[in-house]
């Protein structure tokens, strides 16, 4: 994870996460009892697509109401569900970053070639016609993701460390924020977004992000140098560089601003971060699991990596297939004090929450992916379609109505 909101150099902090989503989702998926019955009829196969789309180098997608959009090399294109017509096609300079597809708006992110100006521009989802810029900002984090309906954004300006939440439908600057000593964007409880501002002086500002109003302070003394921090719960964790090197990570308590520990030893094992409310360390293939009140070790796993949460008392793990080509994810389910293996989950790959209790997965097949259903409630498995694979798996978007993945082209198929 990179801070690129914090002032002067920027420094890599020793975090990995999957998106905010997926613990939970997995969570709720491992519950079951198995993967259920495939409810595909294989006479038939797997349904095709109702509308395959084509474009010079697909790179992204996103979906607003009854238009999916497309960002390709040189070209951003709108297309009207369910029948896949073009609505219309804007040229881009390559390079450009889709940011967003929501309230009437599609966002890019952009840089003019003349100026190597960045900007961002707001484009009516209905004409594609350009309704508002932004010159001189940039995204932040990289995606800009906010809550709905607001862009999180700063100056392409090293200086200029203001924090500015912008309106996705006009542009305009709901509220800004100065420059902190630290700066973070947090994943809250039920994928809320939250800002967390760390002064120099050991004040620890958590607003909400959607209007930037401070929901919690927590005084911090004897803080001391901070590099970069990350927040579960009711604990702090912080750590310290010098150059590139991580020098130390400590862990205090919200409650009262008290540190509980500190260690230096960890630096050398790749740091620290939180796979939910515990804290994880480790090298490639081995994580050790560690007690984030006292900072002892509490068990160690070869294999698996992503540990993240799992309800009370578990948590669950991933591993890759032994076949690199094919990165579908395995998982288990371990419980939290002892790292014994409770259950386990087949090679689904987890890719998005979707309406009525269900999650989108995808696993490999002969012929490229298959795209299917799981029904959280029965554990029944739906195969919706089958869908690019080669070299990695598609990426996939789903909406009330309709399922769209791609590799080289998109398939689209009405749910």
């Amino acid at each position: 994870m990179i801070d690129l909101d914090a002032t002067g150099p920027v420094r890599a902090a020793p975090a990995r996460r999957r998106p905010w989503w997926l613990p939970g989702l997995l969570a709720v998926v491992l519950l079951l009892p198995g993967s259920g019955p495939m409810t595909a009829d294989p006479a038939s196969g797997p349904p095709p697509p109702s509308v395959v789309l084509e474009g010079d180098g697909i790179g992204d997608m996103r979906a607003d109401g009854d238009t999916l959009v497309l960002l390709m090399r040189t070209a951003v294109a709108a297309y009207r569900m369910p029948g896949g017509t073009r609505r219309w096609s804007v040229p881009v300079e390559p390079g450009a970053r889709l940011l967003a597809a929501s309230h009437g708006r599609v966002v890019l992110a952009v840089e003019e070639p003349a100026t190597r100006t960045a900007a961002l521009v707001g484009i009516d989802t209905a004409t594609g016609t350009e309704v508002w810029r932004r010159d001189g900002s940039v995204p932040s984090p990289p995606s800009g993701e906010g809550p709905p309906g607001l862009l999180l954004a700063r100056a392409d300006d090293v200086i200029d460390g203001r924090l500015l939440g912008l309106d996705v439908r006009t542009g305009e600057v709901r509220w800004q924020l100065g420059t902190p000593s630290v700066r973070r964007v947090l994943a809250a409880a039920g994928g809320r977004r939250e800002i967390a501002d760390l002064d120099p002086d050991g004040t620890l500002l958590i607003r909400d992000a959607g209007s930037a109003a401070v929901v919690r302070t927590v005084a911090l003394p004897g803080l001391g140098a901070v590099d970069g921090f990350d927040v579960a719960g009711d604990r702090l964790l912080v750590y310290h560089f010098e150059r590139t090197t991580l020098l130390d990570s400590a862990v205090y308590d919200l409650t009262t601003g008290r540190r509980l520990w500190q260690r230096t030893a960890m630096a050398a094992a790749g740091g620290l971060w939180w796979c939910g409310t515990l804290l994880c360390t480790g090298t490639v293939g081995r994580t050790t699991v560690v007690d984030p009140d006292t900072g002892d070790p509490r068990w160690s796993i070869t294999g698996w990596t992503d540990l993240g949460p799992f309800g009370d008392g578990l948590m669950w793990a991933t591993e890759p297939t032994p076949d690199t080509a094919d990165p579908a994810l395995g998982a288990v389910v371990l419980d939290a004090t002892t790292g014994r293996v409770v259950r386990r989950f087949g090679p689904w790959d987890v890719v998005a929450a979707l309406p009525g209790h269900a999650a989108l997965v995808t696993g490999r097949n002969p012929g490229g992916s298959l795209v299917a259903r799981l029904d959280l409630t029965t554990g029944a498995v739906t195969v919706l379609g089958r869908t690019e694979h080669w070299p990695a798996p598609p990426k996939c978007l789903a909406t009330a109505t309709l399922l769209a993945c791609h590799r080289e082209r998109v398939s689209v198929w009405q749910l």
